[in-house]
């Protein structure tokens, strides 16, 4: 963890505001069980991140009907508030408000795409990431039952969220499109990579977490989930394209979904000695593994962001991915894009970047300086702005912004 007194813009901060700190709560339904994955990840790193810049001015309150992991709590300076209620949506609708006025809270924020009470008790934000589970093409088949629930959720969201926050202006514009909303009430926060992700590590470490997974001196990295978004069985039947001789296939992440299709593909293409799965990697391996990358792959179809792409960028890899939804805009030319659908366009980028150093140590450098521009503190400190706006209080934390601005920057590697 990072030391919140060393951090230059906590020091700033920490004497600015005479006022009552701001009670900011969260739905800590997502901290229940710790993954540090997909909204979690988010979660966490948004909000460690806001501590360390406001510092005494804000004070965190979670939510939730059981404890938060301790994992998480040793991740961040949070009160959590426990209480439970016979039915979800009873707590939800009942009973939050109620703890929401009892605790005083002035925001409360849903960082997982739904959740709000319809009764209002505060100022209430909601990060709304994708609409990939609206999508009938991504969850058709679904049981009646979940299907009003997240209708249900929409209706709550609209009527109840002083503000949108989402990750990409591709998101923006389905959000807006799908859920009728003005542009002016959603904000776009990009995400960004922890910090670790863009230490240099030495290269025995690296070589000591490929031998823990059974990695090869040199592969080709796909990271995540192996569900009908992500498209893994079209980059299989573009690796198969590739000669024997080119760096193996590494398809990283949690044997679920529909990894049992993609096994299969693997088998019938007579791939099983050069496409490896190791299933799920630690977090704390992901840097290493990372970087003993020869490239990153993205074959995914639909994403509001893809969060990957940035630790790949922050690790100074080249990367591959689709030049669909929100990825042109997070690399922003600094990687290789191909047509997701369209199995000899990922071949033909793959072919390039295995057979040309000098395109992958030009991609290795624009992906440092794109993975720059992003930060967690700046993504924390714009969402500190919705809510000061909300509150009325816009002049308060950021009275010395351009200073704190500097020492963010100058923190941020």
């Amino acid at each position: 963890m990072i030391d919140k007194g060393s951090h230059p813009a906590s020091a700033l901060l920490s004497d600015v505001s005479t006022e009552t700190p701001i009670r900011i709560g969260l739905d800590g339904r997502i901290l229940l069980h710790y993954e540090m994955r997909g909204f979690a990840r988010y979660t966490v790193e948004l909000f460690r991140a806001m501590k360390e810049i406001a510092g005494a001015n804000i004070d965190l309150y979670s939510f939730s009907p059981g404890p938060i992991a301790p994992e998480f709590l040793v991740e961040l300076e949070i009160k959590p508030v426990v209480f439970q209620a016979r039915r979800e949506i009873l707590w939800e609708q009942i009973e939050l408000p109620k703890r929401l006025r009892q605790t005083r809270i002035d925001v409360f924020h849903v960082t997982a795409n739904r959740g709000l009470p319809y009764r209002s008790a505060c100022k209430y934000v909601l990060t709304c990431h994708d609409i990939i589970d609206r999508l009938p093409e991504y969850c058709g088949g679904e049981h009646w039952r979940g299907s009003w629930r997240k209708k249900y959720a929409d209706f709550v969201s609209r009527h109840s969220a002083d503000k949108y926050i989402t990750v990409s202006n591709f998101s923006k514009q389905d959000i807006c499109r799908f859920h009728r909303l003005s542009s002016d009430r959603v904000v776009v926060i990009y995400n960004a990579a922890n910090r670790r992700f863009y230490e240099i590590l030495p290269a025995e470490q690296i070589a000591c977490i490929r031998g823990k997974y059974a990695l090869p001196p040199e592969y080709f990295l796909f990271l995540g989930g192996f569900d009908k978004k992500k498209n893994v069985g079209a980059l299989v039947e573009a690796f198969a394209q590739l000669p024997n001789g080119s760096p193996q296939l590494v398809l990283a992440g949690e044997h679920k979904w529909d990894f049992a299709d993609v096994t299969q593909k693997i088998s019938a293409l007579r791939l099983c000695s050069r496409v490896l799965c190791p299933g799920q990697i630690a977090d704390e391996d992901l840097p290493a593994i990372y970087q003993g990358a020869l490239a990153f792959v993205h074959p995914s179809r639909y994403e509001g962001f893809g969060l990957q792409l940035v630790e790949a960028m922050a690790s100074r890899l080249p990367v591959l991915a689709s030049e669909t939804a929100s990825f042109p805009e997070v690399l922003d030319g600094s990687g290789l894009l191909f047509d997701p659908e369209d199995r000899d366009s990922i071949a033909r980028q793959m072919a390039r970047i295995a057979g040309d150093p000098t395109l992958r140590s030009a991609l290795a450098e624009k992906s440092r300086q794109r993975a720059s521009l992003f930060s967690w503190h700046k993504a924390a400190e714009q969402t500190l702005r919705v809510y000061l706006e909300l509150l009325n209080r816009s002049d308060e934390i950021f009275q010395n912004h351009n200073h704190v601005a500097a020492a963010i920057s100058e923190w941020h590697p």
